[in-house]
């Protein structure tokens, strides 16, 4: 592990537990502090960190022993592959997979397998997801493992849970593979909800400075530094702008700078994958009407 790319620093985190390393850069800021970033400047900052992280694993990544685990649709916006030949010149093969939540609560999550297709086998996997309850990524490498053989597992991940990560490394212990994790700014603690990864929750493992500007930024309310549909932010943006009004409905934050961006959903069933982190908290539903979801 490169420590210091000279751009970016890594830091392990405890020595006892997964193999985890907190990464802090100035594009990892941009992203995890402006919920409002959206379209092609999200997809550039998204860019800019894999290239971080890929700099960082530069000496542990096998020139012709590795390969991208790539999880359809989230893992598209790591943009590893391109991460991968612009810092080391070199192509990333990548196996494909489809995976869709259908039950999520916190701490768990029913992951679904629609789609697999695995012609690029390697001895070392690099997969790029929000890490939450983990299930998403166990259920990828479960599937993977049935066609191909792995030795050594890197997941790199904007936002990552200590939860998430302990899930992963002890599928993967029980099957003699290695694990390290890579985390932007934080090692988060989950939110009830199963959905929000905060600065300011209680088992939040970050820098004192980080958890201040979390406060200030969204007026001390422990708010996801990733929305709920991660990388919706330029795959769906409408979606996405407005899932985070119903989030910032959730938080009575409407009126705020920070979602100053969002907008009001009249077709509620585009959320349906996401109901599970806002029902029976929406406070635009208290009173009933046409604003209920599922109404």
């Amino acid at each position: 592990m490169i420590a210091d790319s000279g751009k970016s620093v890594a830091e392990p985190v405890g020595d006892a537990g997964p193999r985890i390393y907190i990464v802090r850069n100035a594009a990892l800021e941009d992203l995890l502090f402006d919920r409002g970033l959206t379209g092609v400047e999200f997809r550039r900052t998204c860019l800019r960190i894999s290239r971080h992280f890929i700099a960082h694993l530069a000496d542990e990544l096998p020139p012709d022993d590795t390969a991208e685990l790539l999880i359809l649709s989230k893992g598209l916006v790591y943009q590893l592959g391109e991460a991968v030949a612009a810092e080391t010149g070199r192509n990333l093969p990548a196996n494909l997979i489809a995976t869709s939540r259908s039950a999520v609560s916190q701490g768990t999550a029913r992951i679904e397998v629609p789609y697999a297709c695995f012609e690029a086998p390697a001895g070392t996997l690099i997969i790029g997801d929000t890490v939450a309850s983990g299930a998403t990524i166990v259920a990828a490498l479960s599937r993977y493992l049935e066609a191909h053989p792995v030795r050594r597992v890197f997941v790199v991940s904007y936002a990552g849970t200590l939860l998430g990560a302990a899930k992963i490394a002890d599928f993967c212990s029980e099957r003699g593979i290695e694990t390290a994790f890579l985390y932007g700014l934080a090692v988060f603690g989950l939110g009830a909800n199963g959905f929000d990864l905060s600065f300011l929750h209680p088992e939040t493992i970050t820098r004192d400075d980080y958890v201040q500007r979390a406060r200030e930024l969204f007026t001390g309310k422990a708010v996801s530094a990733v929305g709920w549909d991660f990388g919706a932010q330029c795959m769906a943006p409408r979606k996405y702008r407005h899932l985070s009004w119903v989030e910032a409905d959730v938080w009575g934050l409407t009126d705020t700078e920070a979602f100053a961006f969002t907008e009001e959903p009249e077709d509620w069933s585009e959320l349906a994958h996401e109901r599970a982190a806002y029902e029976g908290v929406l406070r635009c539903a208290d009173s009933g009407g046409p604003r209920s979801p599922g109404a």
